[in-house]
């Protein structure tokens, strides 16, 4: 390896011109060499004699090359030297270079990881020109972020004079059919035809979108994504032109994206392919169009800021125009404001998550793997530490013969250097597990998501920095300390005895840093003991539902243009022939059902909930199902009777509706009869005819929700979820079913099949991997600590040697020696203990609003931790301690 760096350093001079100069310093002082040998020999000398006499005149050739002002000359050849050197040292010291390889890999590899995840969703910029002017444009009410409708998007973009440009999309499941592939649901977008125009792109095949494009009777034409490309038609350059099926649709193909565009602030929802936004009704041909509206509308917009604008000058120009906007359209917009955040990432969406959260989160991930790392540098300046008091006489005798100490402090580095260099070597290559962890962070859904992490320049130069910090920081301590020994002190020792700084027990940095890993380790434990308490008791919280043995089919009849009248039948078929399947108990239909991510409202007018008529309209969540949904969800039904076959589409509007609900709108009276209108005050009648248990239907944290379910029947929705209930194990209960659904439709894509236990462990997936995270870094942390604090204790032992002979020739027990030796750890270990709680509560307290039915000062996991760490101390301190008990005191007194 010191040949090939040698080799390295070689080319590098050769780029910088440095080897001329050193040839031509070499080439003057083998002349003058040369000239004093042939005057030697002239005197009689003989020449081998002549030639050792003129090199000892003028001496070494590096300080000849220094004096001759050769750049980088004697540096080139010590840190050569250095290398050489320190290559041997650590040849003699196996276990502390597996050692350090083995910590540095796992700490390096851990942050490079994480950073990739962090640098994914918060830095990596959408792969367009001058990312950094692109923002987006959101509409507020009442504070709350919220997309534009699209007539308030035309708006802006045509009359306000405040961007450059201004696109907007949507997005929305397809079914996509391709080639001789059956049906597959996947996530796409509508788009305005400037929006690949307003990013810059170019495309790696074909043509984008043109305003011709949007006309009128204008062709159905897609854009495809680069990674849709490659794998649906593996990358075939003839793509272009061709026809796929669009929810039934022809669609030609027109181009393929660059690769790595993902979409525009989706959040993590990949599309797979873009189609104009004009071709909605080709798309859902009599459905109501989404491309008109104003406020709380469906376009998510984004675009340039004009040159010469800052963002603040375009974000109090957008605020001013919305407040014409809400003047102009007081029915539609009133209380409107605009928001404009930047559009760098596909991140950067407040609809989707604040961006305080996504910092929050990002921001502990960090500080967690820096822990990791901040302990692995503390344990290995620790051995360090302890390997140099163990040379402290080599670098005495180094010292007294001459050598500065800048040189011994150069040296030490270069060991350190070169033990991170494989740690480092083997962190990069850890990063190649970022994407398959990912895949298994990732909650799993029906469309393609993530976060896009991948091993880019910004991920490696990273990496690299953290590299080269840790070498600093575990090699630039022990180096300085080590340089400044005690010469006459330390050229006296022997082996077994101390100089001066060290002796009876003192233990300089070394005990320090062992405090501070402790301490990180207290931290960590903590925080990871947190969560897999909160994960397991977010698993124990009641969801008012039966979650066991329970399986879901999600179908959208939409997209294959189901009118109503064969959506009924489909549905009523289906059902029928799922409930005769061997082994299901119940089945039903409903939309949404809890943890599918998905969401419906009902408005409703309840006369008396408020003191002002206008304020009597309220909003319930709300569900549209078949009979016998609550039975099918082991929903318990408290009060009233639950849907039935007799409210069909001719019959009274009927309703159940949640315990919440019932407090809610009709508080101290019988629900059960109580009536309510649809929409508004002039809106259909609607009656309750039962009462449900409340349900969690987002999150196990939630409070219990306003519900209201309503029959299918009377509330038609061409977007369904089959539930079963069954006692088939869960795959072969899913075949039975996608095969009914198939022998009723086969060219019917389905979509989110799994149990019911799925949704909810997606769900809780940031809290899980939340969990095993903090777990996996805690262990981690603790290991490497104890690990130090053995490390330590031995070399106080080995430190001791004589001092403890002396106490067991003079009669001490074994039992007195060993509490002697664990005594100065525990000290150690309660230091770190008491720094470490401290730490551990205020990260407690940063975690409260991501915890779920723990409190952050939960009194198990701040007893729990003390005493694992108690534990830990106690066995790291006590092998060490065992061993100074076996020493022969005359042994130990002849040292």
């Amino acid at each position: 390896m010191v040949d090939r760096l040698r080799g390295l350093a070689a080319r590098v001079a050769d780029a910088l011109g440095l080897r001329g100069a050193r040839r031509r310093a070499d080439e003057e002082f083998h002349f003058h060499v040369d000239m004093e040998t042939e005057k030697l020999v002239a005197q009689g000398m003989r020449p081998a004699e002549a030639r050792r006499r003129a090199r000892a005149l003028f001496g070494n050739m590096e300080r000849h090359r220094a004096a001759m002002g050769v750049p980088l000359g004697r540096w080139y050849h010590d840190l050569f030297a250095d290398l050489r050197y320190a290559a041997r040292a650590l040849r003699r010291a196996p276990g502390l270079a597996i050692a350090a390889t083995l910590t540095l890999g796992v700490g390096i590899g851990l942050n490079g990881i994480v950073f990739g995840f962090v640098d994914g969703m918060l830095f990596r910029p959408v792969p367009t020109v001058h990312p950094e002017r692109l923002v987006g444009l959101f509409t507020t009410d009442r504070g709350a972020p919220n997309t534009l409708g699209f007539d308030d998007y035309r708006d802006f973009r045509d009359r306000s004079g405040i961007f450059a440009d201004l696109a907007a999309f949507v997005g929305v499941p397809l079914n996509l059919e391709a080639g001789a592939a059956a049906a597959d649901m996947v996530w796409g977008e509508m788009v305005t035809p400037n929006y690949f125009a307003v990013l810059g792109m170019r495309p790696t095949l074909g043509r984008f979108f043109t305003a011709g494009d949007s006309v009128p009777g204008a062709s159905a034409l897609a854009v495809l994504s680069h990674e849709s490309w490659q794998r649906r038609f593996a990358g075939d350059p003839t793509v272009v032109g061709r026809t796929v099926r669009v929810n039934g649709s022809r669609f030609t193909i027109v181009g393929v994206a660059p690769p790595g565009f993902r979409g525009m602030r989706t959040f993590s929802f990949w599309p797979e392919l873009w189609t104009p936004a004009a071709m909605h009704d080709v798309l859902w041909p009599g459905k109501e169009r989404v491309t008109h509206g104003r406020n709380g509308g469906w376009a998510t917009t984004f675009g340039r800021m004009r040159d010469g604008w800052s963002a603040a000058r375009t974000a109090e120009a957008a605020r001013l125009f919305a407040r014409r906007l809400a003047q102009t359209y007081p029915e539609t917009n009133r209380d409107m404001g605009a928001l404009l955040v930047p559009a760098r990432t596909s991140f950067d969406n407040p609809t989707f998550a604040p961006p305080r959260i996504l910092t929050l989160a990002s921001s502990l991930a960090v500080f967690a793997v820096s822990c990791v790392l901040l302990v692995v540098c503390a344990n290995l300046a620790n051995l360090m530490l302890a390997r140099a008091a163990a040379r402290q006489r080599e670098l005495a005798v180094r010292l007294s013969l001459g050598c500065s100490r800048g040189r011994l402090v150069r040296q030490l580095l270069a060991e350190a250097a070169l033990l991170a260099a494989p740690g480092a070597a083997l962190g990069m290559t850890a990063l190649l597990a970022g994407p398959a962890l990912e895949r298994r962070m990732v909650p799993h859904l029906q469309f393609r998501v993530g976060i896009g992490a991948a091993v880019d320049h910004r991920v490696l130069l990273y990496t690299a920095a953290i590299s080269v910090m840790a070498v600093l920081l575990f090699g630039l301590a022990p180096a300085l300390r080590a340089s400044r020994p005690s010469l006459v002190p330390a050229l006296k020792a022997a082996r077994g005895t101390a100089p001066r700084s060290h002796a009876r027990g003192r233990l300089g940095m070394r005990a320090p840093l062992v405090v501070v890993q402790l301490a990180l380790s207290v931290v960590l434990l903590v925080g990871g003991t947190l969560f897999v308490r909160s994960l397991r008791a977010a698993r124990e919280i009641d969801l008012g539902f039966d979650a066991r043995d329970r399986v879901v089919v999600s179908v959208n009849l939409g997209l294959q243009r189901y009118d109503e009248a064969r959506a009924r039948a489909f549905y009523r078929d289906v059902l029928a022939r799922v409930t005769a399947l061997p082994g299901v108990v119940d089945a039903s239909w409903g939309f949404p059902v809890p943890f599918d991510t998905y969401g419906r409202g009902l408005r409703l007018y309840v006369d008396g909930i408020a003191r002002s008529p206008e304020d009597q309209t309220i909003v319930l969540a709300s569900s549209a199902v078949a009979p016998g949904f609550l039975a099918a969800m082991g929903i318990p039904l408290v009060a009233g009777r639950d849907l039935s076959a007799d409210d069909s589409s001719g019959a009274p509007l009927r309703m159940v509706v949640s315990r919440a609900a019932a407090a809610r709108l009709w508080p101290g009276r019988d629900p059960i009869g109580q009536r309510a209108r649809v929409s508004g005050a002039d809106g259909p009648e609607i009656t309750v005819v039962g009462v449900a248990a409340d349900a969690k239907y987002l999150s196990v944290s939630e409070a219990p929700r306003t519900y209201a379910y309503v029959p299918l029947d009377q509330h038609f929705r061409d977007q369904e979820t089959l539930v079963v209930h069954t006692r088939q194990p869960a795959a072969a209960a899913l075949r039975q079913i996608r095969g009914v659904l198939a022998a009723v439709d086969p060219a019917l894509p389905t979509f989110g099949g799994g149990t019911m236990m799925q949704g909810i462990d997606n769900a809780l997936n940031p809290g899980q991997s939340a969990a095993s995270l903090g777990a996996v870094f805690g262990l981690a942390a603790l290991l490497i600590a104890a690990v130090g604090l053995y490390a330590l204790v031995a070399y106080a032992v080995a430190e001791r040697t004589r001092e403890l002979g002396v106490r067991i020739a003079l009669g001490a027990t074994p039992a007195r020696v060993r509490a002697l030796v664990v005594r100065s750890a525990a000290r150690l270990g309660a230091l770190g203990l008491a720094v470490g709680l401290v730490g551990a509560a205020g990260v407690a307290r940063v975690l409260r609003g991501v915890l779920y039915g723990i409190s952050p000062n939960d009194p198990a996991t701040f007893v729990l931790v003390p005493v694992a760490l108690g534990l830990v101390v106690l066995v790291a301190s006590y092998v060490p301690a065992r061993r100074a008990t076996r020493l022969d005191p005359s042994a130990a007194l002849r040292e």
